[in-house]
């Protein structure tokens, strides 16, 4: 029987895992003065993980808080009161914590933790192995990995996004600038291409949205969405408008809290959208079930699982019919008035 082999992911996990239960203490105590969070992930990952800053500072009052990011994620949580420093270098991670918090680790932020000896460490690891073949929701895992910290039960505290007043007066003015004041989101990138719904889709529904409810189309997205955020607003009969260069992350969610309603694919700026409670479809295509889904009663997922999934991603089994295009612009229409209506 041949045998198979552990993935570098896999590998790292079962590493964390021996390392967290044997080398670290285990029997936690309110001694703890300073916390490392790592958090080494993409943007919706940060979403749906700032529940956990919020949950160690209600339990740790006295605890000084550190992030350790992505740079390009920083500026989703560095108004975020919980937090009290963000690193964004790994070689930032010079000094000891007496608890390590390992949301989404590397290699080296494991032997950092070995090598500046910190005293109590936690981790996704854990976790994961618990719970192995039912995955749980990104945002329960989160909650998940921190819960043996604390002596009681948690309440049910879920992930929020903060901004600045410059944050806000910024948006204000592009808003006022272009005189909007109904408007609905809409994110047509994603950073697969499997994930991508199809681009003139997306101008069917702008339209739609446009005539029927009488809202502006505010395209967001990264520079590296622009090209296709012009072909779709090229093929719009009305203006629309580009929330894209120039934005920072804490900016779009300030947008995102005016927004009436939010279309996009399955991606960052979806759980950005998310936590703010706004209503919103998200387009789901080779992506796990119910996982990453963003979370809320004014949410809706349009996901058309199929046997071949979860896939890598990359190659498709049906490359002529993908399972995002299965998503029909009928199904999204009816999903809006539905939301819109009720």
């Amino acid at each position: 029987m041949p045998i198979k082999l552990l993935s570098s992911e896999q590998f790292l996990f079962a590493a964390n895992l021996v390392a967290n239960r044997f080398f670290f203490k285990q029997k936690f105590d309110a001694r703890i003065r300073r916390i490392l969070v790592i958090k080494w992930d993409e943007i919706g990952d940060m979403a749906t993980a700032t529940h956990v800053f919020e949950l160690l500072k209600v339990n740790y009052p006295n605890a000084e808080i550190t992030l350790l990011c992505k740079n390009f994620v920083k500026s989703l949580v560095e108004h975020d009161p919980h937090i009290d420093q963000i690193i964004t270098q790994i070689s930032d991670y010079n000094k000891k914590y007496d608890l390590v918090v390992e949301l989404r680790g590397t290699w080296q932020t494991l032997f950092k933790s070995f090598a500046h000896k910190c005293k109590y460490r936690v981790g996704r690891a854990e976790v994961r192995a618990k719970h192995r073949g039912q995955q749980l929701h990104e945002i329960d895992t989160n909650a998940a990995i921190v819960q043996p910290l604390f002596l009681a039960k948690q309440p049910s505290i879920t992930p929020r996004l903060y901004f600045s007043e410059q944050d806000a007066s910024l948006v204000n003015d592009f808003l006022q600038k272009n005189k909007i004041e109904k408007f609905m989101i809409l994110h047509v990138g994603a950073r697969r291409v499997l994930r991508q719904w199809p681009l003139d889709r997306f101008t069917w529904i702008a339209n739609y949205v446009k005539k029927e409810y009488h809202m502006d189309i505010v395209f967001a997205g990264t520079n590296d969405d622009e090209a296709q955020i012009e072909m779709v607003k090229q093929a719009l009969t009305f203006p629309s408008y580009s929330f894209t260069n120039g934005f920072t992350l804490s900016q779009f969610s300030n947008l995102c809290s005016q927004a009436q309603f939010y279309i996009g694919n399955e991606s960052g700026p979806l759980h950005i959208a998310a936590a703010f409670r706004i209503p919103l479809i998200g387009l789901f295509g080779p992506g796990v079930p119910r996982v990453f889904y963003p979370r809320g009663e004014k949410s809706k997922v349009l996901h058309h699982v199929l046997t071949c999934n979860p896939c890598n991603q990359i190659n498709c089994v049906q490359p002529t019919n993908p399972c995002i295009n299965l998503i029909q612009v009928t199904d999204v229409m009816s999903e809006i008035q539905r939301m819109l209506e009720r």
